[in-house]
């Protein structure tokens, strides 16, 4: 069991144990209902969280950085006699 304290401001601080095996991250929405006399806090999945979820493999590039790569991809297509 975990005993936390509420502000002035009414906000808490949630115990690294549960954090951690729901895996949360900061930024994340919670969803927060009463169910008789218990909070209930849920991570809320939608579309902006699961977004950061997966880290890209490679960095992201500008527009012009691809325009160069696929017109060096096509030089070299050309040279190869494959387009």
């Amino acid at each position: 069991m975990t005993i936390s304290t509420l502000s002035s401001k009414n906000q808490t601080t949630l115990g690294a144990e549960f954090v951690k095996s729901l895996k949360l991250q900061p930024g994340m929405r919670l969803k927060q209902s009463v169910e008789g006399n218990r909070i209930i806090i849920e991570p809320l999945e939608d579309v902006a969280t699961a977004f950061g979820a997966l880290k890209p493999k490679r960095k992201f590039r500008s527009i012009a950085e691809e325009t160069e790569g696929m017109e060096a991809g096509i030089a070299r297509d050309e040279a190869k006699g494959v387009a």
